[in-house]
C-alpha cells in the first residue's frame, strides 16, 4: 500500500511538471494561480511544526473536463475516494535569512523516503501565497519518477487544528492539487465536509480524494507519501479515464 501512495503522488507532480513553457502559456498559468483565493491573514509562525496528512485531494482540469463533456452524452463526474492506512507526514521549518522575504522549509516524510521543498513568501502577494524555490532534495527526489515541482502553494484555510494547501503548478495543463493536513491523525467528519465545500466554492472541484491515517496512528512502517504519492496517483488516472 505505501508503493501505492508513493506512485500516486510522484505521477501527479511528474506529469504536472512535464514539457517546457513558452512565454504566452506560463503568463496563462500564472493567471490561473493568482485566481486563487489564499489566506489573508496568516501568521507563518503558527503553521511551522509538525503535521500529519489527511486527505490528498487531486482537482478536476476544467479544460479536459470540458472537452471529455464534450465528447458524451452526460456531463457529471463523481467523486473517487480510497482510504488508507498510511500516514504520512509533514514538517514545516522556519529558515533564518536577514533582509530577505521569509523562506521556510516543508519536509514530506514517508517510509519510502523523504522529499524537501523550500518556499519563500512575497511581500506583494501576501503571506498564504507560497513560491516553490530552488529544486527539491531527498532520497524521493532522486527516483527517475519524480519531476520537480514548479509553482505555487496556496495556503486556502489555516487554523489551529488543520490547514489546507493548494498546489498549482507551473506547466501548460494546469493541474492542481490539495493537501489536507491537521495537528491529529484524524480530523471529525464535519471538518472534512467543510474542507470539501471551502475547495468546491473556490471552484476547485474534487476529482479524486486519497484519505490517509484511517487507522489512527502514524509511525515508520505507516508512513505513505502524499505528495509523491500524488504523482502515481495522476499517471494512473491519465491511463484508466482517457486524460
Amino acid at each position: 500500500m505505501t508503493m501505492k501512495w508513493c506512485a500516486i503522488v510522484c505521477g501527479i507532480v511528474g506529469m504536472l511538471q512535464a514539457g517546457a513553457l513558452g512565454a504566452v502559456a506560463e503568463d496563462a498559468m500564472l493567471n490561473q494561480c493568482s485566481e486563487l483565493k489564499a489566506q489573508e491573514h496568516l501568521d507563518l509562525t503558527e503553521v511551522m511544526g509538525k503535521w500529519y496528512v489527511v486527505e490528498v485531494i487531486e482537482h478536476r482540469n476544467e479544460q479536459r473536463q470540458g472537452a471529455a463533456a464534450a465528447g458524451s452524452s452526460g456531463g457529471t463526474f463523481a467523486t473517487s475516494m480510497v482510504k488508507i492506512d498510511a500516514c504520512p507526514i509533514v514538517k514545516l521549518r522556519s529558515i533564518e535569512r536577514p533582509g530577505g522575504p521569509p523562506r521556510f522549509s516543508l519536509l514530506w516524510e514517508e517510509n519510502a523516503g523523504t522529499l524537501e521543498y523550500t518556499f519563500w513568501v512575497s511581500p506583494s502577494r501576501g503571506r498564504g501565497v507560497w513560491n516553490s524555490d530552488v529544486i527539491q532534495n531527498g532520497t524521493l527526489a532522486d527516483k527517475p519518477t519524480y519531476k520537480q515541482f514548479v509553482g505555487t502553494v496556496h495556503v486556502m484555510k489555516a487554523v489551529a487544528s488543520h490547514m489546507v494547501l493548494t498546489f498549482c503548478t507551473r506547466d501548460t495543463q494546469g493541474q492542481r492539487f490539495s493537501v489536507l493536513v491537521a495537528r491529529e491523525h484524524k480530523l471529525p467528519k464535519i471538518e472534512l465536509q467543510g474542507v470539501h465545500k471551502l475547495l468546491e466554492r473556490r471552484k476547485l472541484q474534487l476529482l479524486n480524494i486519497r484519505e490517509s491515517c484511517t487507522n489512527g496512528s502514524a509511525g515508520p512502517s505507516l508512513l505513505g507519501s502524499s505528495l509523491v504519492l500524488l504523482g502515481l496517483v495522476y499517471a494512473v488516472l491519465r491511463n484508466n479515464v482517457g486524460y
